[in-house]
């Protein structure tokens, strides 16, 4: 009897026998017609430190002229190619919320800084971080590069813009939204030069270029606001497939064209919609083996969003609900993320099996599989795996790895206590992994769950179950 692996994270968020299987910190990808099942499981890219800082949390950061600027704390940070440790910038950029960051073309560049309810900030040639030099700035909530102007948002619905390739603020470049008098939360740019001014219950779409005043016209309205100023993405460099949002509706959406189309699923949706303050929900984009995730987050979970199969699965680093990085931006030719734990840059690398040289262990449950309206007595399970993916120079756990099976027989409110099955030492693949004698399941049937942990490189095909239908 095939055991039913679940394409997508459906753990039933308001009861447990409605689940359909869970993905934690793995993902499903497509495998040839030829090949023995159809899809494989892997884990999740790992983590590994790529650049520190002495103390602070990473709060944004900005790739110019082959210097990556990153704010830890109050204090700015320069960092090459190379990575390792900053050097830091004198001045500070004061707060604690998320700093956005801009450069402009001007020869040499200039770096504009936005701490949301603090001010603006420009790093200057000294180096060194400095107040904005107009006074006009006011306080903005956000600042973007876009069509040759730095364009700034603020919390009461206005937007203003610099001067072509300056600093200048013109006290005529201003406009207001349009149509909702909505918190403005920050711009970003569309693929076809046009400008998205997202707020809280609305996006507006500007374009063109005006000669005088504002650079920009009003041309429609999404009817869709975002959760907070980081709940849209999807601009970054090295990442072209769409924009996606946090809606004002509690859903995940994908913006085609000037409509959103929800994405997220009933469990993720009643994630959101719980999240007391929807402002700290956050949305960001990567990219590795060549699929690209949606990271969805909030303070006390993580959910990605995987655009190659448009499948979603649950993201946890070690002993914890949600995952350690935040906020992916693509620097050097790498995918780096900040570390809700330290102080420190990691890059994502689909060839670590591990984040920061913890476990990351990939857990898949299974849907209900019986013989409705009769119980089932089971026999055995047979594992269908990369066997022998153990790694005979690694560290304890992965000379001759396991992983663990648990079975539910009550709907999925509980599991056993989980039995060890090898994975196999390094290129031995002819030892078979199954277990025996799993006790009798009442009508709802069995749901198993398998956890793997250690760091190797290591897929999940299926499962054989057998079993006796009783009366």
């Amino acid at each position: 009897m095939d055991v039913p692996f679940p394409l997508l994270s459906a753990p039933g968020g308001q009861r447990p026998q409605v689940a359909g299987g869970r993905l934690i910190n793995c993902y499903p990808e497509t495998l040839p017609a030829t090949a023995g099942k159809p899809y494989a499981y892997w884990r999740v890219p790992g983590l590994g430190v790529w650049a520190t800082a002495p103390s602070g949390r990473y709060r944004g950061g900005l790739l110019v002229a082959g210097t990556f600027y990153a704010v830890f704390g109050t204090t700015v940070y320069s960092y090459t190619a190379a990575g390792g440790e900053g050097v830091a910038i004198a001045g500070s950029v004061p707060g604690t919320g998320w700093v956005s960051m801009a450069a402009n073309m001007a020869s040499p560049a200039n770096v504009v800084l936005v701490s949301p309810g603090i001010g603006a900030f420009i790093i200057n040639a000294t180096p060194a971080v400095a107040n904005y030099p107009d006074a006009n700035i006011g306080q903005p909530n956000y600042v973007l590069y876009h069509q040759s102007f730095f364009v700034f948002t603020y919390g009461n619905g206005q937007t203003r813009t610099s001067n072509p390739q300056s600093t200048v603020i013109n006290t005529q470049n201003v406009a207001t939204a349009e149509n909702k008098a909505d918190t403005l939360y920050r711009p970003i740019p569309l693929g076809n030069g046009q400008l998205l001014l997202a707020g809280a219950n609305t996006i507006e779409v500007w374009g063109g270029l005006n000669d005088t005043g504002y650079p920009f016209s009003y041309v429609a309205t999404i009817p869709r606001g975002i959760a907070g100023p980081q709940a849209i993405a999807g601009n970054e460099d090295g990442w072209g497939k769409g924009l996606f949002i946090v809606g004002d509706d509690n859903k995940v959406s994908t913006l085609s064209g000037y409509t959103p189309t929800p994405i997220s699923t009933p469990d993720l949706d009643r994630l959101i919609e719980k999240e007391a303050d929807k402002t700290k929900i956050s949305i960001g984009v990567y990219v590795s083996r060549g699929h690209g995730f949606v990271v969805v987050q909030g303070p006390t979970w993580c959910w990605e969003y995987d655009t190659t199969l448009t499948s979603w699965h649950e993201r946890r680093s070690h002993l914890k609900e949600y995952w350690r990085g935040y906020q992916p931006i693509y620097v050097f030719g790498k995918w780096l993320c900040g570390d809700t734990d330290s102080a420190s840059l990691a890059v994502i690398d689909g060839n670590l099996h591990k984040e920061f040289g913890q476990p990351l262990r990939m857990r898949i449950e299974t849907g209900p599989l019986g013989a409705f309206p009769n119980a089932v007595r089971v026999n055995t399970i047979e594992l269908y795996m990369t066997k022998g993916a153990s790694n005979a120079l690694g560290a304890v756990d992965e000379i001759d790895a396991m992983l663990e099976v648990a079975i539910s027989r009550d709907g999925g409110q509980s599991f056993t206590k989980p039995r060890q099955l090898k994975i196999g030492q390094q290129s031995l693949t002819n030892r078979r992994a199954r277990a025996s004698i799993w006790g009798q399941a009442e009508i709802q049937g069995v749901r198993w769950r398998f956890d793997e942990s250690a760091g190797v490189n290591f897929g999940f095909m299926g499962a054989d179950m057998l079993a006796d239908k009783l009366r």
